[in-house]
């Protein structure tokens, strides 16, 4: 649906406006730089002021020039345009602030020129010609639901500095790590030992980013094991090329496993005491034979023996694997014959799929998993996905090619595996990072820009891209739902689901492959609210009955009672 911009007047310039007549040509070597009022993720909430700052040099002293700036939405539309006066010092530099559009949520791109052609230089990852920021739902306005309730969780590269990007995200559940390779590393009983340590010091062992009492209360899940074993519990050779210490266990290895995962459930049972569930994933991404050296039988063997030590250690626990990818169904039924489903009480997935995910295949390969372990279980049990994403940048293989389609395709995948029936979705990632060098475009898979070409991973300065406003309206809308299914109103490369909060019905629709389609749903008695992805609505009313909604490939969110 169209974004509705209501403004038309002129924007409040905390400088002063000037014409073309009292300008002086820009100097050739005149240059600026340009930030927001909040730097650190220019991230803000509807209303609230949004100043950019430019600051020039090279400039002509006691010489005018003219800045133009331009901010664009995450489709290319005008939003506002203007025309700002720089004036030399004796020094040839000039600063100037300027009020920007927040009356509507959304991203914003802003560009700016001088007459000699100087533009916005590049930060990090974000290329040159534009800054970036995001105007989302107020986080403080947002309802906890628990950890029961809360359907969204995010993956890694936090840093205070940041500000609280879970908070202004809407998203309660973090990945609570090291795994058994980095815990116990030299010898069994290694995490047993610094626990005790720490705990008799009065200290946290291990570190944890979840905190069930913080002001923005969030929620664990335990990774037992990530893409390893220590080397001691394996045995020699049983890895594989791409994941050499994931291999088969040893005798020590079978009886340090057991002891190391009774130990972190109950580490974690005493550490996260007031959830009503705890999640441990025990496995990450063993696919056989790339992932996981041994027989389906030899893997299946790690979760017979962590399924009893948990459950011997945390009552609330909810033992969670294999976390195999959407297209593994045939590696996953050999697991199933192992005996899987005896030793999990859930299923973990990474469901990753390539741009466009509709068109790979991903609704139905999740229905084809969510089958294959209702059938070897004899009933359904709990799916989590625990990562996906897309990067916007070229060189991945799940690259969605540019920002905006990177946002259409981590908004979708979140709908279709909430929509499916998962419990908790995690997305991936907070911002960008690198193996060598900023300017590297395979690893661009953050929500934000990482505006800081010195820290790779955690960086201190972000700025959003169209990911950051569509995600936050996402939650907003959707946490704490219940899904009730497909939408059976769709029709072609129409997609759709419907989810529940009290009495509240909230319908999330698009059209992956058109440019524009119209899907007819029936109302009963009321006026329901349609709203953009970015968490912009208005009421519409129905016709005979029914709402007509145009879709396109950006969800469009309808919330009302009786639909």
């Amino acid at each position: 649906m169209p974004r509705l911009y209501h403004f038309i007047a002129p924007l409040t310039l905390i400088a002063a406006c000037f014409s073309a007549s009292e300008v002086a040509n820009a100097q050739v070597g005149a240059a600026f730089t340009v930030d927001t009022n909040r730097p650190n993720n220019s991230t803000y909430v509807l209303d609230e002021d949004v100043e950019l700052h430019f600051s020039a040099t090279g400039l002509t002293p006691s010489k005018s020039t003219s800045l133009a700036v331009t901010v664009l939405d995450e489709f290319g539309v005008t939003v506002a345009s203007h025309s700002l006066l720089l004036t030399g010092d004796a020094y040839g530099k000039a600063s100037v602030a300027w009020r920007a559009p927040s009356w509507v949520y959304g991203y914003y791109r802003v560009e700016a020129t001088l007459p000699n052609g100087a533009a916005v230089h590049g930060l990090g990852t974000r290329p040159a010609g534009f800054i970036t920021y995001a105007v989302i739902p107020d986080p403080n306005k947002r309802v906890n639901y628990g950890d029961a309730g809360s359907r969204f969780g995010f993956c890694g590269g936090f840093s205070s500095k940041q500000g609280n990007l879970m908070q202004l995200l809407g998203a309660r559940y973090l990945l609570d790590g090291p795994g058994w390779s980095t815990l116990e590393k030299d010898y069994p009983g290694e995490f047993a030992q610094a626990r005790s340590q720490a705990v008799a010091n009065g200290q946290t062992y291990p570190f944890h980013l979840a905190n069930n009492n913080a002001p923005w209360p969030t929620y664990a899940l335990t990774l037992v094991m990530t893409k390893g074993e220590p080397v001691w519990a394996i045995v020699p050779g049983s890895g594989t090329t791409a994941w050499p210490t994931m291999g088969v266990l040893n005798s020590t290895g079978q009886t340090g496993f057991s002891a190391y995962s009774k130990e972190r459930a109950a580490a974690t049972a005493a550490d996260f005491p007031q959830q009503s569930s705890r999640y441990y994933q025990i496995t990450w991404e063993p696919e056989v034979p790339s992932g996981f050296g041994g027989t389906p039988a030899q893997l299946v063997e790690f979760y017979r023996i962590a399924h009893a030590a948990i459950h011997s250690a945390d009552p609330k626990a909810i033992v969670m694997g294999p976390t195999m990818l959407p297209m593994d169904n045939t590696s996953l039924a050999p697991l199933y014959s192992a005996g899987l489903a005896n030793y999990i009480d859930a299923v973990s997935v990474h469901p990753y799929a390539h741009w466009p995910p509709e068109a790979h295949a991903l609704p139905s390969n999740l229905r084809i998993q969510m089958q294959m372990a209702k059938t070897a279980k004899g009933y359904s049990i709990p799916f989590i996905s625990t990562e996906h994403g897309f990067s916007s940048g070229l060189g991945s293989t799940v690259t969605a090619y540019n920002e905006l389609n990177q946002a259409l395709g981590n908004i979708r995948t979140t709908l279709i595996v909430l929509g499916e029936g998962f419990k908790v979705d995690f997305s991936f990632y907070t911002a960008d990072f690198w193996a060598l060098s900023a300017s590297e475009t395979t690893n661009t898979f953050g929500f934000y820009w990482n505006l800081n070409p010195k820290i790779a991973f955690g960086t201190d300065k972000v700025g959003p891209k169209p990911s950051v406003p569509a995600y936050a309206a996402m939650t907003n809308f959707l946490d704490g739902t219940n899904t009730i299914g497909p939408v059976s109103e769709v029709t072609g490369t129409q997609l759709g689901y419907r989810s529940k909060r009290g009495t509240t019905t909230i319908l999330a629709l698009w059209d992956y492959a058109a440019a524009a389609s119209v899907v007819s749903i029936p109302v009963v008695g009321e006026v329901p609210k349609i709203c953009d992805w970015m968490g912009n609505c208005h009421p519409i009313a129905p016709t005979n009955g029914h709402l007509r909604v145009h879709l396109s490939a950006a969800p469009t969110y309808v919330v009302g009672e009786n639909i």
